[in-house]
């Protein structure tokens, strides 16, 4: 059969992807061999047995290596071993001869097996490489053994202050075997990073692939800013202005993103964006806003009904909402469905569960007191409190000392009250709660007015909430606002932000006040991100802007918490917008009061608008979750006193007092053991203890040397490891084609997060950076560092003699639902040994090792190897029986290790079941099933011969 080859242009053979042909990957090696099941014009899908996981390429991409075997190698074919006899590629698909009688087996139809026939023989055949590569891939597999398997993996890369509720949450749900919850954070809490966090969480840990975002159409910006800011991960924005853009032929836009942003009214309203929603597949579904999913048993919303199918189909589901309840219990009841529809299956059922659940909170409400050092001297009657459980806690040594001691000794005994109460109520549950009372350590905001007089120039003001909107932009210098805010800000010296409406408004702002001689930057929409980023930047920088002029969108998902000065040039129309600008200041680590200062014209739409802000919501001086829904409760007496037809002031005094009867009611239905199960603040701390030891934990060294090795310009800003910062950019003589996330003008990585969070135009460096992980593969996939070379001056050994360094691993390949890598990462052995076999490395650690070698010129290395050749083979073999050695200790406590951690929550869910019907027989029998599965993939583990070092010894 005649060979099919392709070729372009330029003379180089062209990758021509073909259903059945087998690839592995460079990045991922742990998968083991995949085979393209699935190919579409820019893209395809390879399945991976090993790992029972699938992976989208695009037709461009290079991390995949062509896996196909040669003659003498055996395969396996309906359970029968075949010696390849004769190998033809036919239009780019591999068969292969396995029979005397002319049989052959196209590839597709084989079981692959591992290619290690000629394992060391291949390696020994590259050009040697440099002697560092060979220490650089040995730190790269300690670093990605140590990074995979941490309990904190994929948390620690967040560009932002480690908050505690977050983390624990995030934590706690991403670990799900199903990531499936409600997250019902108060307003500004970070419920947006929460959720990210989980999201990047399961990308890290392979259990999330695609997922798609549903968003309120005012937000659909902010949460593409947050996930690139916070997270370094890019979302395409599929809605209508583009959504035509993205059709090609009959291909599904939402099929060709992996990770999709798009606003939840227009997708489902749009019959066809629709249908291309629901038929592409998704990992993890969020939903923002989801209080908005209007529910009736006879006329559930589109929306609602949109989302209950991706729900049904999507394995991991995330429904964000500040106020869950406000519509109603029976609509929050629907929302559960959402997340659980078999648990729950019965409103009446729920309501008695809700009501048990109520009893305990306020049994913990008691308890909480008891907690803190300087507790009441009075205990409280136990055994009355604790009546519907003595049959439970008698026992409890907790108990005991509650009813019997006084002293320190309570205090421990009511967190572990709590605890227990947590576990018996909470486990499980798929609501959390996080509130401003309960973490505590937000600022107080405080509204200055300032009444202006008009002027015949804005007479529109009387009847329009944005005046300018009706008068010439060379008349807006007439507006009494801005001779008011030129005033104000002459006696400032702090930084202020500035936030009007429009990005017309915001750049006009900042022209003229750059024009009257202050440092001011703008900041909206129409700026690129760049320019964004770097007027952030500006504004951060203690030398830099005291004024940022921001629109209304251009602001979304900002923090300057470095400012507490915030001026309203105008105020929105909405009090949850109101809330977001002012949650650009009022976040967790501003360190002052909040000043709102808010400029009006008399008798203007903005003047009533505040007063209804003010003495209706007072939203100035708190959050609320409650505004829209008095503004539904008074929409037309609302409307009338807003333009001016009606200017009885007994309206805000009425809705003054129905919202906080609302607050009332809200603050009443407030269950302290919801908030308290949504963080425990030990275990919170210590994850983030964690993170602050792992994050960077040898990252400016690695840093160092990879950069060297890929002549990548670095440039040390600091040298301190806590707090080291670098400036990258591209060479001329860089080994790769593009870094992610620099430019040809470089970029700044800091690897102190505080820093880093303050800084827009910088990167937050960890080994979870796209930057850090993508070399770090290009490392495993630099195929000539296999294989490397050095000498060894020495007087203590004959001239001449010849040294062998190797490095094996030992690979376990299994689902990442098994968390195998957590007990038995990808682990490197290193071995050291003469030309006779005699193993040297137990006399030195590696890196000391390493400092006494020199290097060698490649030329004099390619004679070594081809001289040494057989010998080299022979020592080889004998650390390929070493590696085996080396790896039965370490495979033996990975084994005793993993059991030990599954069989401990098996046992904590089973003793929890007895009192809590939230676990359910097939949770527990999940984690059985998948405890023997990965017990049988620990023992079908493989070693692999990763790498290489040849080294001569010579006269000192």
């Amino acid at each position: 059969m005649p060979r099919q080859l392709n070729f372009n242009r330029t003379g180089q053979r062209i990758t021509m992807y073909q259903t059945g042909q087998r690839w592995s990957s460079r990045n991922e090696p742990d998968l083991g061999v995949g085979m393209i099941v699935d190919k579409q014009n820019k893209s395809f899908t390879l399945h991976f047995p090993d790992a029972e996981s699938d992976r989208q390429y695009s037709n461009d991409q290079t991390s995949l290596v062509r896996r196909t075997l040669t003659v003498g190698d055996q395969l396996h074919y309906q359970d029968e071993t075949f010696t390849v006899l004769e190998v033809e590629d036919v239009n780019d698909l591999i068969e292969y001869r396995i029979s005397e009688d002319d049989d052959w087996l196209e590839e597709s139809l084989i079981q692959f097996p591992r290619n290690d026939k000629n394992e060391l023989d291949s390696l020994l055949a590259l050009s040697p490489a440099r002697r560092m590569w060979f220490d650089l891939r040995r730190h790269t597999l300690e670093h990605q053994a140590e990074n995979a398997a941490s309990e904190v993996r994929g948390l620690m890369g967040l560009k932002a202050e480690l908050l505690p509720h977050q983390i624990y949450l995030a934590h706690d749900i991403a670990n799900r075997p199903k990531a499936r919850a409600l997250l019902c954070d108060e307003v500004g809490m970070g419920k947006t990073l929460e959720a990210g966090l989980i999201l990047h969480q399961r990308l890290l840990n392979g259990l999330c692939k695609r997922a798609l975002i549903l968003t309120p159409t005012n937000l659909q910006h902010q949460w593409l800013v947050e996930m690139l800011r916070r997270f370094h991960q890019p979302f395409a924005l599929i809605n209508d202005a583009v959504y035509a853009d993205y059709m090609e032929g009959d291909d599904n836009p939402f099929e060709q993103q992996p990770f999709v942003i798009a606003p939840i009214d227009w997708a489902s309203q749009h019959p066809n964006a629709t249908q291309h929603m629901l038929e592409a597949e998704w990992d993890m579904i969020i939903v923002d806003e989801a209080h908005h999913l209007a529910w009736h048993p006879d006329t559930p919303s589109i929306s609602y009904q949109v989302v209950a199918r991706l729900a049904a189909q999507t394995e991991s589901l995330l429904l964000l909402s500040a106020t869950p309840e406000q519509t109603g219990e029976r609509e929050h009841f629907s929302r559960l469905q959402l997340i659980d529809a078999d648990h729950y299956h019965d409103f009446e059922h729920y309501q008695v569960q809700q009501n048990t659940f109520k009893q305990a909170a306020e049994l913990a409400e008691a308890l909480l007191p008891f907690t803190q050092e300087n507790h009441p001297a009075n205990a409280l009657d136990w055994q009355n409190l604790f009546s519907e459980y003595l049959s439970e806690v008698n026992a409890k040594e907790w108990f005991q000392t509650l009813t019997t001691q006084q002293g320190d000794a309570v205090s421990d005994a009511a967190k572990e009250a709590i605890s227990w109460l947590i576990d018996r109520h909470g486990t499980g549950r798929e609501m959390f709660r996080n509130t401003r009372a309960a973490v505590g350590g937000f600022p107080e905001r405080f509204v200055h007015t300032y009444p202006l007089e008009n002027n015949e120039f804005f007479e529109s003001a009387n009847r329009h909430v944005q005046p300018e909107t009706e008068v010439a932009d060379g008349l807006w210098e007439k507006d009494p606002r801005w001779s008011w805010l030129k005033e104000f800000l002459e006696c400032q010296a702090d930084k202020v932000l500035v936030i009007c409406h429009t990005a017309d408004m915001a750049q006009w702002l900042n022209d003229q006040l750059t024009f009257a001689g202050f440092q001011s930057a703008d900041f909206h929409e129409q700026m690129p991100l760049i320019h964004r980023d770097r007027a952030a930047a500006y504004f951060a920088d203690e030398d830099g802007a005291q004024i940022l002029v921001c629109s209304e969108i251009g602001s979304e998902g900002r923090n300057f918490q470095f400012s507490h000065h915030i001026v309203m040039y105008d105020l929105p129309e909405h009090p949850d917008l109101l809330e977001q600008r002012i949650g650009r200041l009022d976040r967790l680590g501003q360190l002052n009061d909040v000043q709102i200062h808010v400029p009006y014209i008399k008798q203007s739409v903005q003047e009533r608008l505040f007063h209804w802000y003010h003495h209706a919501l007072n939203a100035f001086c708190r959050t609320t979750g409650s505004g829209d829904k008095v503004e539904e409760a008074f929409g037309d007496s609302l409307h009338a006193y807003l333009t001016g037809q009606d200017d009885d002031t007994d309206l805000l005094a009425e809705a003054f007092a129905y919202h906080e009867a609302l607050l009332k009611q809200m603050e009443e239905g407030r269950n302290r053991l919801l908030e308290m199960s949504s963080c425990r603040p030990e275990q919170a701390r210590a994850l983030i203890d964690q993170i602050n030891n792992q994050a960077t934990k040898g990252l400016h060294h690695y840093i160092e040397q990879v950069t060297h090795a890929f002549n990548i310009y670095a440039d040390c800003i600091n040298d301190d490891p806590d707090q080291a910062a670098w400036f990258l950019r591209p060479s001329t003589d860089m080994m790769l084609e593009a870094l992610p996330g620099i430019d040809e003008d470089g970029k700044m990585l800091m690897l102190d997060r505080r820093q880093a969070s303050q800084r827009e135009n910088v990167a937050f460096a960890t080994w979870e950076h796209p930057l850090i992980t993508m070399l770090m593969d290009e490392v495993q996939g630099f195929d000539s560092g296999k294989l490397t070379s050095a000498i060894l001056p020495i007087g203590a050994l004959p001239e001449g003699t010849v040294l062998v360094e190797s490095m094996f691993v030992i690979e376990a390949t299994a689902h990442p639902r098994l968390k195998l890598a957590q007990s038995l990462p990808m682990t490197p052995m290193w071995q050291l040994s003469d030309s006779n076999g005699k193993f040297l490395h137990q006399q030195f650690t590696a890196d000391k090792w390493a400092e006494k070698l020199k290097g060698v010129p490649n030329r004099v290395a390619e004679q070594w190897v081809a001289a040494l050749r057989k010998n080299l083979i022979e020592v080889l073999q004998s650390h390929q029986l070493n590696a085996q050695d080396q790896a039965r200790p370490i495979v033996h406590a990975a084994k005793t290790a993993y059991q030990h951690r599954c069989q401990n929550e098996i046992e904590r869910l089973v003793e929890l079941k007895a009192f809590n019907n939230t676990i359910r027989d097939e949770d527990i029998e999940l984690l059985e099933t998948n405890m023997q599965e990965g017990l049988t993939r620990i023992d079908e583990h493989q070693i692999r011969l990763d790498a290489i070092r040849i080294i001569l010894t010579t006269k000192p």
